[in-house]
């Protein structure tokens, strides 16, 4: 299979004043917590898996390029990034949805989730191709770079 192939999914939050931080922004907390939820719902649906069967080990990379206000609409994508045998890497994406303007990705990051059963890991059975080209390759040797460094 493709990384190409696997589905996609997309996920909006209203940023209310609850998730803002002392500056009136977007708080770092809030945005990580909405990035590993889209980052589970795009692994569960790769895994085709229950959720008991997915357990988030790691937030990775989260880069912060603009800031989001309160009031605006924070549009997500989730897309899988890198397949290990037991593990699973989202890359995902968060831009406001602002009418009439570009999307311009305002964060990103990496979340990684370990197929489990009965709390230990096992085989996911998800068998994907090392992306040949393009962004899918260059987001696959980012996160086996990061994983090589890890070891």
């Amino acid at each position: 299979m493709h990384i190409e192939d696997l589905p996609r999914i997309t996920a909006s939050h209203l940023v209310k004043s609850i998730d803002l931080n002392h500056h009136n922004t977007l708080f770092a907390g809030r945005m990580a917590e909405w990035l590993v939820e889209t980052g589970f719902m795009a692994a569960r649906n790769a895994l085709n898996c229950p959720p008991q069967n997915i357990v988030c080990v790691r937030l990775h990379g989260m880069d912060f390029r603009h800031s989001v206000h309160g009031g605006e609409t924070l549009t997500m994508e989730g897309r899988v990034a890198y397949v290990g045998r037991s593990s699973i890497t989202i890359f995902v994406e968060a831009w406001p949805l602002r009418p009439g303007q570009e999307r311009e990705i305002g964060t990103d990051g990496f979340v990684s989730f370990v197929h489990i059963v009965e709390e230990r890991p096992v085989l996911h059975g998800l068998v994907v191709e090392k992306p040949q080209n393009g962004e899918a390759l260059e987001l696959w040797e980012r996160v086996e770079a990061e994983r090589k460094q890890r070891q």
